[in-house]
């Protein structure tokens, strides 16, 4: 079984779908021939598409599974079909707002739970059945609060379960074909319960978010932010460094969506304030105990440690103080999440280094209260990045992070990563504002 074909294959499915979908509505005349169309009609997509998710599971049933991935995969893509037929036909309704979702997931429930309780298993039920019922809670939720559509937690959570719904059927492949490969290794089973709690974690966001205040989103992945700052505290109190440093790059992803929802629905009086706290523990605290420890818990490792975290809390009151005095998408010096990657990762690879790794931590800390602007890589580098390649990259840091935590070869690899990653933003970042700030000059 080629994999890479079948991949391919979904691939192409989607991207001729992109392809053929932007050109009708992009026409006045093929956008009236969409709303007469009543086939074409949102609502009447969705309706057509809720047997398809038992039609896949008995296509694999009776024997032919690369057929069942591919007519799984081509319903779940006409998710994004309706959607944006709705928003250019002007076509959305009332009824699709619970529809669609509803659609949804009576498409992927069977396939998760056939995938859960059949033999051999691959997703692991108690989390299947949770995920289910929050689901299931969410759209009955529908019927009592006002807001009924898709929010960005309930999309992403449908984007990543087609994906994990794939990915299982691979493995479940191998598995039925007795072939030894990456799918079957212990490592991916792994990944893909990673991947189910990722899900979970989603569907949970995607309910939460119906029954809270708009402007409340952003405080509570604040609260997620700082909710993984002290879990990595008390891991370096437990000497388990790693998972430390990867609770705060887990962080950093609450981070990197919590400035977003603030500035797509507001936020509360003492949003900014929160955020502050949340970043100060989780890339201020956590991080200089990690530091400190890695460093041998000496005078210098006190000295580094605590000049670090101050450089954080300074940088961040003064982001705070002189917020909106920048252009839009630009930081005055290294951002904290970056120092925090620097500072971390420098740690964990360098912690016999007398002065080679405090030197770099240090280094790290001056640039965070210089004057140097740097891009936001969440207002311009993440929003620039297509889609595709957002869910690919999400995909591949999960990976990576689970065999890291499953296999001791793969932890130095992962850990001099994250030391690549936060060099590349440094020099990266600071490279493309300097560049666009010369040429504005210019002008």
């Amino acid at each position: 079984m080629n994999y890479i074909v079948i991949a391919a294959v979904i691939v192409g499915m989607f991207a001729a779908e992109r392809l053929v979908i932007a050109a009708l509505v992009r026409q006045p005349r093929s956008r009236e021939w969409l709303r007469g169309a009543r086939l074409f009609h949102p609502n009447a997509i969705s309706v057509v598409r809720i047997p398809m998710g038992l039609a896949a599971i008995a296509l694999w049933h009776f024997g032919w599974p690369e057929t069942a991935i591919y007519w799984f995969a081509f319903w779940m893509i006409t998710d994004i079909t309706d959607g944006t037929i709705a928003r250019h036909c002007d076509l959305v309704t009332a009824t699709g707002e619970w529809l669609d979702p509803l659609s949804d997931k009576l498409l992927y429930f069977p396939a998760l739970l056939f995938f859960a309780w059949g033999e051999p298993s691959t997703l692991t039920l108690p989390w299947i059945i949770a995920l289910v019922g929050i689901d299931t809670l969410g759209q009955f939720s529908r019927l009592l609060v006002r807001k009924r559509a898709a929010n960005v937690f309930g999309k992403s959570k449908t984007a990543l379960i087609t994906v994990l719904l794939v990915l299982t059927a691979f493995r479940e492949l191998a598995l039925l074909q007795r072939v030894d490969n990456l799918f079957t290794a212990g490592v991916f089973l792994d990944f893909l319960g990673y991947l189910t709690v990722c899900c979970l974690l989603l569907a949970f966001l995607s309910v939460f978010c119906k029954v809270v205040p708009d402007n409340w989103y952003a405080n509570f992945l604040s609260l997620a932010n700082f909710g993984c700052g002290a879990l990595a505290i008390f891991y370096v109190i437990e000497g388990r460094m790693l998972i430390a440093l990867i609770l705060v790059f887990i962080g950093q992803f609450f981070d990197l969506f919590d400035g977003r929802l603030a500035r797509k629905y507001g936020s509360t009086r003492h949003g900014p304030i929160f955020d502050d706290i949340a970043d100060g523990t989780s890339f201020g605290l956590a991080i200089a105990f990690i530091v400190y420890v890695q460093f041998g818990q000496s005078y210098l490792a006190l000295f580094v440690a605590m000049a670090y975290f101050l450089a954080v809390v300074y940088r961040l009151v003064r982001y705070l103080r002189h917020k909106g005095q920048l252009p839009p998408g630009v930081f005055e010096g290294l951002p904290s999440p970056a120092g925090a990657l620097l500072a971390g990762s420098t740690a964990l690879l360098f912690p016999a280094s007398p002065w080679f790794g405090p030197i770099l931590v240090l280094a790290g800390a001056i640039l965070m209260v210089s004057r140097l602007s740097y891009w936001h890589f969440g207002q311009k580098m993440w929003i620039e990045t297509p889609n595709i390649f957002k869910v690919t990259i999400c995909l591949l840091v999960l990976l990576f992070v689970s065999r890291a935590l499953a296999d001791q070869d793969y932890r130095m690899a992962f850990k001099i990563s994250l030391f690549i990653l936060a060099v590349l933003y440094l020099v990266v970042g600071a490279e493309k504002v300097a560049s666009r700030l010369s040429g504005q000059g210019g002008r």
